[in-house]
């Protein structure tokens, strides 16, 4: 695909928050409309100036401007609405003091894009495992926060503008044949056996805040060593 069509592509993409911004144009329409004319000028202009029917650069122009103020809208309101982004997975390494074996666990950092609205009642739950593993019929479950000693184990949390949050994932030792899901049922099986290539699921709701999804290759590399990496 051309550089042109890709620009092209993504501007359709953006289009998500169109519902949201006829409202607005109704009620304020002079703001949202001159809100984007300095963007929309150069494009107008070429059209006013245009040997096209004068109908049609109107109508030109009216588009541009709707568009460009559409554009400069979206922004504002995309930088303030609350949303989740998974922006990185975190490796965490130790020895076992009983068998002296090399351990690596890995946590992923959850953080809430918005800078001026709290998301409420989140929670992170590993809700897929591909290919499928047997006796872990309780999928979805609740992972644990880290550092959260409580009993029991805390299913949500509160996540302000701009912060935010670690959740503990998966763990195994070096050169063995299971990894270990840290979610916070006690009585059900934690331990996935194998050394097998998975796809794990990562799901991240809040109240009111669409939800996120995100897949974790796991697996055991040449050496033997665990590894966890986001696609």
């Amino acid at each position: 695909m051309s550089k042109v069509g890709q620009w092209f592509k993504r501007r359709f993409k953006e289009l998500d928050h169109l519902e949201e911004y006829f409202p607005l144009l109704f009620t304020r329409w002079q703001a949202a409309i001159w809100g984007g004319s300095v963007l929309a000028v150069a494009f107008g202009w070429r059209f006013i100036t245009s040997d096209w029917p004068y109908p049609v650069k109107l109508t030109a122009c009216v588009v541009a401007l709707f568009f460009a103020g559409y554009y400069v809208w979206r922004a504002d309101h995309v930088r303030l609405q609350p949303a989740f982004a998974i922006t990185k997975v975190i490796p965490q390494t130790w020895i076992d003091p009983d068998s002296g074996k090399h351990a690596m666990a890995y946590y992923f950092e959850v953080v809430n894009k918005s800078e001026t609205t709290s998301i409420l009642e989140a929670e992170a739950q590993l809700s897929e495992i591909t290919p499928a593993v047997e006796n872990l019929e309780w999928l979805p479950v609740h992972l644990e926060q880290k550092h959260d000693r409580s009993d029991p184990r805390e299913k949500t949390f509160n996540l302000h503008p701009g912060k935010t949050k670690h959740i503990d994932f998966v763990s195994a030792f070096e050169k063995s044949n299971r990894f270990t899901v840290l979610h916070i049922v006690s009585y059900a099986n934690k331990q996935v056996v194998g050394t097998e290539r998975r796809r794990l699921k990562i799901t991240v709701t809040g109240k009111d805040v669409p939800a996120l999804s995100k897949w974790f290759d796991v697996y055991f590399d040449l050496d033997g060593f665990f590894v966890c990496e986001m696609e």
